[in-house]
């Protein structure tokens, strides 16, 4: 049974980056190599040249090494200043290592080549509403462009500067300009409460904070913690609390949500802290909401630079390191994650997660003892919780170490007092392990658990259903739980396939063949699926394109079990089929 794990999705090239944001076409207008020292005509170039730091600072930001990357462009822009090249890459650099300060000097000559480029702008604001110099602020809003990019992000640094000079109908008619953004929307509907509690409208923040909680069977974690850090300050504790426990019934455990509640208890007499306080920490809050929106329309680059403002801002926002380790993890840039991970102060409620993730992180970076030993630490310093064992597993089951997986998902349902609807996960992953280390009966026991707390989870009725029909146990059943699975998630390439792979085994191989091309159209990278299709079209006659689909396997880097197999087949081709 091969691998049904995705990869998550990797963040755009700089390239795409500087396109969306404007920056591409000087760039391209000052990419010749001869326009820097140390490059001849030939292409010859020494290592210490502003060109040979210049492809060690592409070759990093291809890398993701923003780190790497702002070094070298600093080194190489320091032997040759007027590089408006080496000036935009260092730019972007240092904002994507967090460096925004330096990457504040920079910016004037980046506006000099083009004053209206979005990034250069929203540095230099971001600056200057740090520095409280509001009429700044709006002036540079006020003399750059309204259209394209501009349109989504300038009302939020007019709504904010406007608000910290006590503006208030200005701040609203700012903001109120993004309420149809289709991109801007949500952004405005978020900040919306947060700037008129700013301006100390208490009425309207809560008719806004109600609008964007009450009726959502799951609201947004920040809108609920501002709403109940809102009420408790009304003096109205009681409605915080039922506020705070309502969402913890469809999102038990989040750490935010019961943070608040150990708040309530062990409230005094002064209540809590405004989730933002001012007009400086609003833009920061504007900047990440709108990473949130960014990293959901695609735009993951981007999206990490508008973090790195909003800690440039305010620098005790955890959620925002949460958010870009995150988006670190995706990239595979585990030890820029993990020092992202290690600043999450350990007063945050997201400080036992960023722990967590610092394990996760330390393992991927190869540390497996290390990693172990911190999970095993975290595990015996909160013998209630349950999540450090979870990790433990889950880190097992990556390795495929099974056994070890099964044991620690074991010990981690210990943990837990009543098993759940949402614990069908804890289930699968043992029941996953189970499987694996051949201990059948143990697995099938899990699997109908999971389905039996979630009927219509397709990557159970997927699992389970493949498994079975690789064993010709309960095959209409599981041909069944198959195609319904398909039915849930049409475009997942690995469940597709188990489909078209169940038809194989049931000799429908005319069927077999359709949902198996689909499969690979879908996932085209995975060797299990390309063998698979080769091995319908050989049983439909068509063999010379089932070699080239076993040979196209052995390309995509199989396990070794599966080289074996793959290079009989090209060999020797499929026996015939049994009679029954």
């Amino acid at each position: 049974m091969h691998d049904r794990a995705s990869r998550r999705h990797v963040s755009r090239s700089l390239r795409a980056l500087l396109l969306a944001v404007g920056l591409l076409p000087l760039v391209a207008c000052s990419s010749n190599p001869s326009m820097m020292s140390g490059a001849s005509s030939r292409g010859n170039y020494r290592l210490d040249s502003p060109y040979g730091n210049f492809l060690a600072a592409r070759h990093a930001r291809q890398m993701n090494d923003n780190t790497a990357a702002a070094n070298y462009y600093m080194r190489a822009l320091r032997e040759d200043p007027q590089s408006s090249l080496l000036t935009q890459g260092a730019f972007i650099a240092l904002l994507a290592d967090g460096r925004v300060g330096e990457a504040v000097v920079l910016v004037p000559g980046l506006r000099q080549l083009n004053p209206s480029e979005y990034l250069p702008r929203m540095t230099q604001a971001s600056a200057l509403m740090l520095a409280r110099d509001y009429d700044a602020v709006l002036n540079l809003v006020a003399e750059g462009p309204n259209g394209g990019i501009h349109a989504a992000f300038n009302p939020l640094f007019s709504a904010f500067a406007h608000a910290g000079k006590g503006e208030a109908d200005q701040a609203m008619a700012s903001l109120q300009r993004l309420e149809r953004h289709p991109l801007m929307s949500g952004v405005y509907l978020h900040l919306r409460p947060i700037l008129l509690d700013i301006l100390n409208q208490a009425g309207p923040t809560e008719a806004a904070y109600r609008e964007v909680t009450e009726g959502r069977e799951r609201a947004g974690t920040r809108q609920v913690d501002g709403f109940a850090r809102f009420l408790e300050r009304q003096g109205r504790p009681a409605e915080a609390r039922r506020l705070l426990e309502e969402q913890l019934a469809v999102n038990p455990d989040n750490p935010v949500l019961l943070a608040g509640l150990r708040r309530l208890d062990t409230r005094r007499s002064m209540p809590s802290e405004p989730l933002v306080g001012n007009a400086v920490e609003g833009l920061a809050e504007a900047l990440f909401a709108s990473a949130t929106a960014l990293g959901r329309s695609d735009g993951g680059d981007l999206a990490e630079l508008h973090l790195q403002l909003a800690l440039f801002l305010r620098p005790d926002l955890d959620d925002a390191r949460m958010l870009l380790g995150d988006i670190y993890e995706s990239r595979e840039r585990y030890d820029q994650a993990l020092v992202m991970y290690s600043r999450v102060s350990t007063g945050s409620p997201y400080a036992e997660s960023a722990q967590l993730r610092q394990a996760w992180c330390i393992n991927e970076l190869g540390r497996h003892d290390e990693a172990v030993r911190i999970l095993r630490r975290m595990a015996s310093a909160v013998p209630e919780s349950p999540r450090a064992l979870l990790t433990l597993a889950d880190m097992y089951r990556q390795m495929e170490k099974w056994t070890d997986a099964a044991k620690e998902y074991t010990n981690a349902l210990s943990r837990i007092p009543r098993v759940e609807q949402r614990h069908w996960t804890i289930l699968f992953g043992r029941g996953v392990s189970f499987e694996r280390s051949k201990q059948w009966d143990k697995a099938e026991a899990d699997m109908l658990k999971a389905l039996e707390l979630q009927p219509e989870q397709p990557l159970v009725l997927n699992y389970l259903g493949y498994s079975w029909i690789d064993m010709h146990r309960n095959i209409d059943q599981a041909t069944k739980m198959i195609e319904r699975a398909v039915q849930l998630r049409p475009n997942d390439g690995a469940i597709v396939d188990s489909l078209g792979w169940a038809l194989y085994r049931l000799g429908r191989y005319d069927e077999a063949v359709i949902q198996l091309e689909r499969a690979v159209e879908l996932k085209g990278g995975d060797p299990v699926i390309t063998d698979h299709l080769g091995d319908a079209y050989w049983r439909v006659g068509r063999q010379e394109e089932a070699k080239f689909q076993w040979r196209r396997a052995l390309g995509l880097k199989p396990e070794q079990d599966l080289v074996l197999q793959v290079q009989r087949k090209l060999d020797n081709g499929l026996a015939p089929v049994a009679a029954k």
